[in-house]
């Protein structure tokens, strides 16, 4: 089962070890936890900076003074225009740069600026399956290569007008294998954001990618490889997004702000 690192320590004070320790834990589980920060904006882009460097893509979610954070909100302006990524919709098992040819910034930080308790964040631990497999079923998985693209309609629902989906729809996509290794920790990890599969090999011979998601469904989303969060005020949630995928019921109330950022752990490891 998952057992997320939960503390209320003050993220500011860890030191360079420290750092180490908790980047093992959630390569580890998938995510961490930190409660009750008091964060502002530049400290927020000062704790992810000493793991690594961060996106900062200039898009309509991202404040100009802080190009780092990514606004996660429903909330929109008085014309009506998004503030925020993701809306305030569903959002399906996902995790970042799913349709990106190369994803070096797998940290993902999750700090809550406005709560709603409403709305449930859904972790997955994807390396805990494959390890649960027999070693022949290790192997067959193994053997899987996918192709993935960004579809709308699936992970959520963008209106033509939207700005998410002019630069979701540039991504070109990417093949890669169904089982990746972690680069930090030479572990299996199910790499397996459905809604992006659109092709699949076994070896070079194309197999049927829905009957393939359907098989694996049931193999990776157990109960006991999830952990479900709501977020409070001051809450900092960390995820791998190599051992994790994550989902999202929807928001209830259009004034919950998340702040984003998503780095690679050059730093913990140079």
């Amino acid at each position: 089962m998952i057992i997320p690192y939960k503390t209320d320590r003050d993220i500011l004070d860890l030191h360079k070890g420290d750092l180490k320790r908790l980047s093992n834990k959630i390569h580890k589980e998938g995510v961490a936890v930190f409660h009750d920060q008091d964060l502002n904006e530049e400290q927020l882009i000062t704790v992810q900076k000493q793991f690594g460097i961060c996106e900062a893509p200039d898009l309509f979610m991202n404040p100009k003074e802080y190009p780092e954070i990514f606004l996660v909100t429903g909330k929109k302006d008085e014309d009506g225009n998004k503030l925020g990524m993701f809306g305030d919709t569903e959002l399906g098992w996902h995790s970042n740069g799913n349709s990106r040819h190369n994803i070096d910034k797998i940290l993902i930080s999750l700090y809550c600026v406005n709560e709603d308790v409403n709305t449930t964040l859904s972790v997955c631990n994807t390396t805990k399956p494959f390890y649960d497999l027999t070693e022949d079923d290790q192997e067959y998985w193994k053997s899987i290569t996918v192709r993935l693209k960004f579809q709308n309609n699936t992970i959520y629902d963008l209106e033509e007008n939207d700005p998410e989906l002019e630069f979701m729809s540039k991504n070109k996509g990417s093949i890669r294998k169904l089982v990746g290794q972690h680069p930090h920790t030479g572990e299996y990890y199910f790499y397996f954001p459905y809604h992006f599969i659109t092709k699949a090999w076994e070896g070079t011979t194309p197999i049927d990618h829905n009957e393939m998601i359907e098989k694996l469904k049931p193999i990776i989303f157990r109960s006991k490889y999830q952990y479900h969060h709501v977020f409070k005020e001051g809450d900092l949630l960390m995820m791998d997004q190599f051992t994790s995928l994550h989902r999202r019921t929807p928001i209830m109330d259009n004034n919950r702000l998340l702040w984003r950022l998503a780095s690679d752990f050059s730093k913990i490891y140079e």
